[in-house]
Formats: structure tokens, C-alpha cells, sequence
């Protein structure tokens, strides 16, 4: 899988340190900025995801509220990321599609050990006949496999080879998880895999070790 991740940063000390996000296709209005990709581009959305949820929790547990990928989550990250955001520091903004920038906050409040609010925690039970998301399946995996679950989140970085070999290893037991009726086609995206188990592991109760 081809991966491609973009994060806009500042060049200029005439513009503010804390500027709003740009949502994919918007315009920030300044014209002297250049795009870190790869490795740095995951670490700093990683860290983005951190803070965000442990400094402007508020927003951040609207965000996870809604369900994944689903057109709510999409309006409610349009509200967000149209204004200021703290933990953008000296990015301008982040030209990054919204379900890693969620699937980063997500695993933010499990990397932050925050303990999950009633109404978002998991259910008890999540077996493969329940499922009806991916998030879902997130939730059936990290309950039958809580320590490989957080051995990936907790020993790999996002994009790396060491992620794409926890991943590979895992994913017959993820597999297990789905119903038999998936859509045609159906891929999995191994990052968003990734921030999907991230998320679970905070849902079922678990924090960052």
C-alpha cells in the first residue's frame, strides 16, 4: 500500500504560531509554506493527536463521538478545524484526510491515559456476530487480543516497517472479527487499522502502560 501523508508547516515569522487547521481543498491564505511528508509527517500528527486530547479534551471527545467515518464526524471535524487549535503549534494546518486526524485523537486518549467517559466506553461483549463497523471489529480484535493491541500501539510508530510486521501478524486474528457479509471489495487500510485499535484499546478501558 502507497501511503501519503501531509503536514503544512510555517515559514514565516510574520504569521501568528497558532493558526487555524486547513481542511483538504480550503486555503490558509499564506503563501510561504512547504509540506513535510513521511516519517516526520506521522510523528507530528501523532503528537498533534496527544495533545489534542489531553489538552483540549472538550473538542477532542466530540470528535470521537460521533461514529467513525460516518458524514457527523465529518461536520464536526469542519467545526473544529475551522478555527484555532492550540495543538497545531507552528503547523499551519493539517492536509491530512480526516479519518488519521481523527484515528490519531483516538489513539491520543489511550497514549495520554485518559480513562474513557461512560457514554463512549465499549461494550462488554463485542463478539463477531455484533459487529457492524470497522470500529467495531476494532473492539471485538482488542478484547480477544488485548496485549498484541497494545504491542502495537505501544512498541511501533505509525508508517514505520515495524508497524507494517505487528500489522501482518495480527491481521488474520483482525479477520476473525468481521462479519461474512463485508461489502465487495472491502480493503483494510493499515494505518487506519492501526488508529482504529488505538482508539479500541481506550474504549475497553485500557491505557498507555
Amino acid at each position: 500500500m502507497t501511503r501519503f501523508l501531509c503536514l503544512v508547516a510555517l515559514t514565516s515569522l510574520a504569521v501568528p504560531s497558532i493558526a487555524s487547521a486547513q481542511i483538504a481543498g480550503g486555503h490558509s491564505g499564506v503563501s510561504t509554506i512547504h509540506s513535510f511528508t513521511g516519517r516526520s509527517a506521522y510523528d507530528d500528527l501523532e503528537a498533534f493527536g496527544t495533545c489534542f486530547a489531553s489538552k483540549q479534551t472538550k473538542d477532542a471527545l466530540r470528535l470521537v463521538s460521533t461514529e467513525a467515518a460516518s458524514a457527523a464526524e465529518v461536520q464536526v471535524y469542519k467545526q473544529l478545524f475551522s478555527k484555532e487549535q492550540y495543538c497545531l503549534g507552528d503547523l499551519l494546518g493539517l492536509s491530512v484526510n480526516w479519518k488519521l486526524v481523527r484515528g490519531a485523537v483516538g489513539e491520543g486518549f489511550y497514549n495520554a491515559k485518559l480513562r474513557v467517559p461512560e457514554g463512549l466506553a465499549a461494550p462488554a461483549s463485542m463478539p463477531p456476530n455484533k459487529v457492524q463497523s470497522f470500529m467495531d471489529a476494532a473492539i471485538c480484535y482488542s478484547r480477544q487480543h488485548t496485549a498484541d493491541a497494545r504491542r502495537l500501539i505501544e512498541t511501533t510508530k505509525p508508517g514505520t516497517k515495524e508497524e507494517d510486521a505487528s500489522i501482518a501478524a495480527l491481521l488474520p486474528y483482525f479477520k476473525a472479527c468481521l462479519p461474512p457479509n463485508m461489502p465487495s471489495g472491502f480493503q483494510i487500510d493499515s494505518i487506519l487499522l492501526r488508529y482504529r485499535i488505538g482508539e479500541a484499546l481506550w474504549r475497553i478501558g485500557q491505557v498507555h502502560s
